[in-house]
């Protein structure tokens, strides 16, 4: 005798599966989804058994570049570049304006080569090739046009095409006039991979970062400053940590970017790993690893345990990011902001990797450039000291 489903029942059926379907179909193609194709769980089919991280005794690793085609021109290799007589004064200008010479900067290539200032060990690095796709995310307020598009194109040249989702500008209600159609115009030589939003009104560093990490679209959120070179290969050691726990947040090694002459050069001595500390002051430093961490590790290019960081650089699961709170928006502008989302990591199962192979360059300003406007009105005493008796506080 034959059984089957009454014609009612299979009715219903049919339109319960279809409800699923159009479900899911809406939440893979919402932007605000953080079920979203390429995010998360449907961004790539993730191996059963995850890959490991190896040390190639012989040969280089999966993402190792090739060495640079060498360049001639003014900054090229990361060399100093100093303007001639006829040119100082209106470099002293731009010095006063931004906080950076414009003028050296708008003389230097947008992708020129810089030293690799990485331990020799980390070309040799193998790593998972399923790792994260990544959202890099820069905030910019009345930033130099070529320091900002310098920082997309090292970006954009310099990691796995796989692995950058995109590069996700943020302006903070900028008014000069070529951070507006200009930018617009500069852009869309990248298409879908460069994105920008912009803030209606002055929100600061710490709330448009993450506007910035509520709009991305990659598994992984990299926040980069908006005056800075990526060097080689830096990408991948900051993904492969978090891949192995989505809970890690990694930092890059920074470099040194003179504001005068943009001369590229390492802050550390070679074979020095460095971490930040801070004191009860919440005065932020870095001091050398100790050597019993140093000793304990099999490669001094490993990633290794930091307390916290120094909040402009890192790299960090988007969702994790999300279920963290995000930063504090009880925090104003800039200052405090790397504390407290380092004691959030740590309070909540998390840990802090500092990653030697990730080497990033960053333009340390002469002077902070413009002021905070409306976001300081009625505020007692200095911004970054209300930050930091918030972080205590809260």
């Amino acid at each position: 005798m034959r059984l089957g489903i009454p014609r009612r029942s299979r009715l219903v059926v049919l339109l319960v599966c279809s409800a699923v379907v159009i479900l899911l179909f809406l939440l893979i193609r919402s932007p605000d989804s953080t079920l979203r194709y390429d995010s998360l769980t449907f961004a790539k089919l993730r191996p059963a058994v995850r890959e490991t991280v190896k040390f190639l005794e012989d040969g280089n690793g999966n993402f190792e570049p090739p060495a640079d085609t060498p360049k001639i021109g003014p900054g090229e290799d990361g060399k100093a570049y100093h303007l001639p007589p006829s040119q100082q004064n209106e470099g002293s200008h731009s010095v006063s304006e931004y906080g950076i010479n414009m003028i050296v900067s708008d003389s230097i290539a947008m992708d020129r080569n810089i030293p690799d200032t990485r331990h020799e060990e980390c070309a040799h690095w193998q790593y998972p090739a399923a790792l994260p796709t990544t959202s890099v995310v820069i905030v910019f307020h009345n930033e130099g046009f070529s320091t900002l598009m310098r920082t997309v194109h090292s970006v954009i040249n310099r990691s796995p095409p796989q692995l950058l989702h995109e590069v996700l500008l943020v302006d903070d209600f900028s008014d000069k006039a070529n951070l507006k159609e200009p930018l617009d115009d500069y852009i869309r030589r990248w298409g879908s991979k460069v994105r920008l939003i912009r803030n209606k009104e002055r929100e600061g560093l710490i709330r448009t970062r993450t506007i910035g990490a509520e709009q991305a679209r990659g598994e992984v959120v990299l926040f980069l400053d908006a005056h800075c070179e990526v060097n080689k290969n830096w990408l991948p050691p900051l993904l492969a940590p978090i891949y192995r726990d989505r809970t890690t947040m990694t930092v890059p090694v920074i470099d040194g970017i003179d504001h005068e002459t943009f001369e590229y050069r390492p802050v550390y001595g070679p074979g020095t790993n460095y971490r930040g500390i801070f004191e009860w002051g919440m005065l932020y430093k870095e001091t050398e690893l100790p050597p019993e961490m140093e000793n304990a590790r099999p490669h001094s290019s490993s990633p290794y345990k930091s307390p916290t960081h120094a909040g402009g650089l890192f790299a960090i699961d988007r969702s994790y990011f999300l279920e963290l709170g995000a930063y504090d928006p009880g925090l104003l502008v800039w200052g405090g902001e790397n504390f407290e989302l380092s004691f959030k990591v740590w309070q909540c199962g998390g840990s802090i990797e500092w990653v030697p192979c990730s080497r990033v360059g960053h333009v340390y300003r002469g002077f902070m450039p413009y002021n905070f406007g409306k976001l300081a009105e009625k505020k007692k005493g200095p911004i970054i000291t209300n930050n930091y008796k918030r972080v205590i506080e809260v």
